[in-house]
């Protein structure tokens, strides 16, 4: 998943059907328990294409797009195991007592800034360093409490 107009549409597609009740095709599950798990971002998915740019929710401003789309690229990599340090990492994190969601927040909380400090330097994304920052993320790491 990209952060590109085909899945800015695809998105918005999936919060529509989600909001009318509708069926969603099995491909697009993953974003609907997105959306489940955050139900503070129903009022600006039914905004519609409003929904892709930053919004203040609950008094932060958060960006219900892309985050929906971080936890779309960090579930897909624990649940292929692809890398499988990611999973690895998930597992202890709940293992020191973080949630699924606390623990999938931390991960994203260190590959969003990995993949944002690399974008805007130009350099292409690290799999050795991102495998090194998650080994030191604990549940008592600050990022880790969400």
């Amino acid at each position: 998943m990209q952060f590109d107009k085909e899945t800015q549409t695809r998105v918005l597609r999936v919060a529509g059907e989600r909001i009318g009740g509708d069926d969603i095709a099995e491909v697009d599950q993953r974003i609907a328990h997105v959306m489940d798990m955050h139900p503070e971002f129903d009022a600006t998915w039914e905004m519609g294409d409003m929904a892709i740019y930053p919004q203040e929710i609950e008094g932060q401003v958060i960006n219900p797009f892309v985050h929906t789309v971080w936890h779309i690229m960090v579930d897909k990599q624990i649940q292929d195991e692809s890398p499988e340090f990611v999973a690895e990492t998930y597992k202890r994190l709940m293992k020191e007592g973080l949630d699924s969601h606390a623990a999938l927040h931390a991960i994203i909380g260190v590959y969003a800034d990995m993949y944002y400090g690399n974008f805007r330097k130009g350099d292409s994304f690290s799999n050795l360093d991102y495998e090194e920052s998650l080994k030191r993320l604990s549940a008592n790491t600050e990022d880790s409490k969400e």
